[in-house]
C-alpha cells in the first residue's frame, strides 16, 4: 500500500541532557474549522455470504421473524429446484449449516448454478467439516461451466493462491470471466492483474475496470482507483480526484482509505488543509483497527491538531499501533514512555519499543534518523547488562 508521508515524524532532537536525552516537543499545527464527523452505518445482523447477495425477500423475511429451514412457508410458484435453494438460504442465514449444505446439494444435482457455488462457500469456509478447498473448487468448476459469476471469481481468487495445487489455469481468465458476467469485485482483481502485467497498454485497460468497480460502489474499487489516480498509473495523476475516491471509500469503511483521506486532508494534498477533517478520518481508520492510522491519530492528539490535545489519549493510540506492529507508532510510544507524557515515564520499556521500530511490518529496516537518535539517547543512559537483556527479549519475541 503506498503512503503518504508522515506528520511531523522528524521530532527535533536538543541536545542531550543528564542522563537521557531530552526531545523538543513538536510543534502546534493551526486550528481549523469543525466539522461533524462521519456516522459509520450499522453493521446487518444476516449471516449470508457476502459473496452472493442473492438473498430475496422471502428469505429475509423468514430469517426475521426466526423460522428454520425446514419451518419457513415456501412462496407460492417456485419450482421444487428453487425450493431446496431457498431453504438452503434460509438455513445459511440461520447457521444451520448441514441443512444449508443439504438443500443447496439438492439443488444442485438438479441443476442450480447458485447452489453448486453455495456449497463451494460452505466447503471454503469449513462450514460442516474442515475446509476443503480442493472440493470447494470442484462445486465451483461445476458452476463455472454455466459462467456463475462468484464461482468464477472464487476460482481466480484460488488460482491465485496456488493454481497448480488446485489444478487450475491462468488466474486473469477467471477474473476476467467473472467481471465481463458483472462480479464487482472481480472487476478490481482483473484490473489490478491488467496493472500488474509487463505490458504497458494492458494498465490502462486495468484502471478502466477499476474504476467501472468503484462506479458500481465497491470500497475497494474506490479505494484503489484511488491509488492509481494518485500514481499516474493506467492513465495521468490525479491527486485531487484521488483524494475524493479515499473519501467516497471511507464513508464505505474501509479503514485503509480513511487513513489515506485523513492523512491528505491534514497534509493539504490534493486539496486544502484542514485539521478536524483529517483528525476524523484517522480517528475513524483507528477505531476500525488500522494500525498506521493508530499512530497518526495519536500524534494529531498530541499536538492538538484538528482539536484539544489529549496526552493520555495519544499514548493510548501510539500503544495500540505499536501492538499492531507499526512501526511509526512503536517510535511515537517510546518517545512518549521516554518524556512520560500522556503515560508513566519508562526508559526500558522505551528502549524496547524504540528496537521493536527498528523494523517495519515486512521485516524491512526503517530508516529514520529520530528513531536512530532516540536509540542513541537512551543506550548512553541504560546499563549494558539491562540493554542486552531487553534486545535478547525482543529477539526472542520475533
Amino acid at each position: 500500500m503506498k503512503k503518504l508521508s508522515v506528520l511531523c515524524m522528524s521530532l527535533a532532537v536538543a541536545a542531550p541532557v543528564a542522563v537521557l536525552p531530552v526531545f523538543a516537543a513538536p510543534v502546534m499545527a493551526q486550528e481549523a474549522p469543525t466539522v461533524e464527523p462521519t456516522a459509520a452505518p450499522p453493521d446487518d445482523d444476516l449471516v449470508f455470504p457476502t459473496e452472493l447477495l442473492l438473498m430475496p425477500t422471502e428469505v429475509q423475511e423468514a430469517v426475521q421473524a426466526e423460522q428454520s429451514a425446514q419451518s419457513a412457508p415456501v412462496p407460492e410458484g417456485m419450482s421444487a429446484i428453487d425450493e431446496s435453494y431457498y431453504r438452503a438460504q434460509v438455513a445459511y442465514a440461520t447457521e444451520d449449516w448441514h441443512s444449508a449444505r443439504l438443500y443447496a446439494e439438492t439443488a444442485a444435482a438438479i441443476g442450480h448454478v447458485q447452489a453448486a457455488t453455495l456449497v463451494g462457500l460452505i466447503e471454503r469456509d469449513g462450514r460442516t467439516a474442515q475446509p476443503d478447498l480442493q472440493a470447494a473448487v470442484g462445486w465451483f468448476l461445476r458452476a463455472a461451466e454455466q459462467d456463475e459469476p462468484v464461482a468464477l471469481f472464487q476460482l481466480g481468487v484460488l488460482a491465485k493462491l496456488d493454481g497448480d495445487e488446485f489444478g487450475l489455469d491462468a488466474i486473469t481468465n477467471w477474473f476476467e470471466r467473472a467481471a465481463r458476467s458483472g462480479h464487482i469485485e472481480a472487476m478490481v482483481a482483473y484490473g489490478l492483474e491488467l496493472v500488474a502485467s509487463p505490458i504497458p497498454q494492458d494498465a490502462i485497460e486495468g484502471r478502466q475496470w477499476v474504476e467501472r468497480s468503484a462506479h458500481a460502489n465497491s470500497p475497494e474499487g474506490m479505494y484503489q482507483l484511488a491509488q492509481l489516480l494518485e500514481a499516474g498509473t493506467g492513465g495521468s495523476s490525479d491527486v485531487s480526484g484521488a483524494r475524493i475516491w479515499f473519501e467516497r471509500a471511507a464513508r464505505q469503511r474501509h479503514a485503509e482509505a480513511a487513513f489515506q483521506a485523513g492523512m491528505m486532508w491534514a497534509s493539504g494534498t490534493g486539496g486544502e488543509v484542514d485539521d478536524v477533517q483529517g483528525r476524523d478520518w484517522l480517528r475513524i481508520s483507528a477505531e476500525s483497527g488500522y494500525g498506521p492510522a493508530m499512530g497518526q491519530y495519536g500524534l494529531m492528539l498530541y499536538q492538538g491538531r484538528g482539536g484539544d490535545a489529549d496526552l493520555a489519549l495519544a499514548a493510548y493510540w501510539f500503544s495500540q499501533g505499536a501492538q499492531d506492529g507499526d512501526a511509526e507508532s512503536q517510535f511515537l510510544y517510546a518517545y512518549a514512555l521516554l518524556r512520560g507524557e500522556g503515560v508513566t515515564a519508562d526508559y526500558e520499556l522505551s528502549y524496547r519499543w524504540v528496537l521493536e521500530a527498528a523494523t517495519d511490518a515486512f521485516g524491512m529496516a526503517v530508516n529514520d534518523p529520530s528513531r536512530d537518535q532516540l536509540q542513541a539517547g537512551l543506550e548512553r543512559g541504560l546499563p549494558a547488562d539491562v540493554q542486552a537483556r531487553i534486545r535478547a527479549e525482543v529477539a526472542n519475541s520475533d
